[in-house]
């Protein structure tokens, strides 16, 4: 606590001042003596609030009141105060002096703000879960503004990250960079290995803060003329999983950026991202569910055409509403239909049933309640569970199953039911993809530290440039290739999950016209 008694003149001329003014760095004698006025250490945003605070309430009041203000130390840090204030008045009713007690609430004001943060994400984070009829645009805006916001931040930006990681895709910059930006020429995709400081998100994986952002520095490639200045920077990386899908800025905030202002961006960003996860796939649920409908009607049609064309028994001459000529010869041509209708169906069921699982997963995932049951297993027992549940998919194909499978084998440590699910979906798309009276092999090698488990099909093989992103929640794959191997992904999604469970490893080997590999290795019991 620190007293002071200072004249009501301009400048607050101090003729007391208590000696623990040291602690702020400055010594009662150079504020006694007018070397240094309590103005000057006011900090100069606030000046204006004190000196009008001190008006409104000298002339509400006779005795005192308090008031709440930042002041800097003589080293230049700030600290907040509150000082409780006595009005002294002479003779004549006017007053002549102020009398104060400060106090450092510095400390008392960083928790309030905290909890006030965290109460202002909270809000944030509620009001971006219920914009879930909302565009892309709007979600990213609200999300970006808000965390210049929580951050106190002058400026912000949002970028998504190339499929390959290689690349920065600017999306937007908050309203105030917009304002202040003067370059003509701006550019949207920014290559990671030029990029410079504000690359080092993606490069090192992990938020950077850069609180002098002036300072020399071997990763600062600088910017463009006319660009905002930068004082203070902050960036965070967004992942999804194990990829990084964009990454979120912020600068110019007054004071250095800290731990707290991670957290909000970091947690702001990552709801963000779930919510336009989230509306992907309930876009992509409604689509291949009127794909199915589509497909199903189609086949009706079809039966309908062959049901009459056969009743008839004589030559029909029509054209249907796909298009195709009725004649006398059409049955052929209507089973091919009918087999092209019944692939379409089964191909949207497929997606459909991936899509659901992924979703459902992910929705469990994000409350918390997927629990996994470990135990030491032989892994054989949910591989052997998951071959029978696709056998007949392989009888129907007439498919040779090589299983190379030692015995015994070493124990693993493991959650059985989970594993059944992994091992179903692996087979599942072997079995999809190997072509009739093709060949699906199935082997386990026991490593030093590991089972190895391979699944490998006699199919066409996966693109390589598909094979980074087949373990995302959802990638939208290009239209002449979709029909192949869309829905992939869903499924690997969670294999890879549950691997990760496991701290396990899940890989892809694929080359066109060689077929695919998926090797899965689990920690063995020692």
């Amino acid at each position: 606590m620190i007293v002071f008694l200072w004249k009501n003149e301009p400048n607050w001329p101090v003729e007391v001042v208590s000696d623990n003014i040291l602690q702020f760095g400055y010594t009662s004698n150079e504020l006694i003596s007018g070397e240094v006025l309590y103005s000057d250490i006011i900090y100069p945003d606030d000046l204006e609030y004190v000196h009008s605070t001190f008006e409104r309430k000298s002339a509400e009041t006779n005795k005192g009141f308090t008031a709440d203000y930042r002041i800097v130390t003589k080293s230049g840090d700030v600290r907040w105060v509150r000082e409780r204030t006595l009005i002294r008045r002479d003779e004549d009713g006017q007053i002549s002096h102020y009398q104060g007690i400060i106090l450092d609430i510095t400390e008392r004001k960083k928790a309030e703000d905290a909890l006030r943060l965290d109460e202002f994400r909270l809000e944030a984070l509620l009001k971006l879960n219920k914009m879930t009829a909302a565009s892309l645009q709007e979600i990213t805006d609200f999300a970006r503004e808000e965390a210049v916001k929580l951050t106190k931040s002058k400026q912000g930006y949002l970028a998504f990250m190339s499929p390959d990681e290689g690349a920065l895709i600017m999306h937007s910059w908050s309203k105030d960079a917009m304002k202040e930006c003067a370059i003509e020429d701006r550019k949207f995709i920014y290559p990671i290995e030029t990029t410079g400081l504000w690359g080092e998100a993606v490069k090192q994986r992990k938020p950077i803060i850069t609180n002098d952002y002036q300072a020399a520095s071997p990763l600062k490639k600088g910017y463009p003329q006319g660009h905002v200045e930068l004082t203070r920077h902050m960036n965070v990386p967004i992942f999804d999983g194990n990829r990084i899908v964009a990454v979120a800025g912020v600068g110019n905030k007054e004071e250095d950026y800290d731990e707290s202002d991670l957290r909000q961006l970091i947690l702001l960003m990552q709801g963000m991202w779930r919510l336009i996860q989230r509306k992907q796939m309930e876009e992509a649920l409604q689509k291949y569910s009127q794909e199915l409908s589509k497909a199903e009607v189609e086949l009706k049609s079809l039966d309908r055409i062959e049901v009459e064309f056969v009743s008839s028994k004589k030559d029909l001459s029509q054209v249907t509403e796909y298009g195709e000529l009725i004649d006398g010869e059409t049955l052929d041509i209507i089973d091919d239909l009918k087999k092209k209708a019944i692939d379409n169906v089964l191909h949207y069921s497929q997606r459909l049933r991936r899509l659901v699982d992924s979703f459902v997963y992910t929705s469990m995932e994000e409350a918390g309640k997927i629990e996994y049951n470990f135990e030491p297993i032989d892994i054989s027992g949910p591989l052997e569970d998951s071959l029978l549940d696709t056998i007949f998919m392989v009888e129907e194909k007439d498919i040779l199953v090589e299983k190379i499978i030692p015995e015994p084998l070493p124990f693993v440590n493991g959650d059985e039911e989970k594993l059944t699910d992994m091992f179903t979906v692996l087979l599942d798309d072997a079995i999809r993809f190997t072509p009739p009276r093709g060949k699906l092999t199935i082997k386990i090698d026991a490593e030093e530290n590991d089972l190895h488990i391979m699944v490998k099909d006699s199919g066409p093989g996966i693109p390589e440039k598909l094979i980074p992103h087949m373990f995302q929640r959802f990638y939208e794959i290009g239209a002449s290739i979709k029909q192949s191997y869309e829905g992939l992904e869903s499924g690997l999604y969670i294999c890879k999950k549950i691997v990760d469970a496991h701290e396990g490893r899940i890989k892809i080997k694929s080359k066109i016209g060689a077929g695919t590999e998926i090797h899965v290795w689990l920690p063995k019991i020692k």
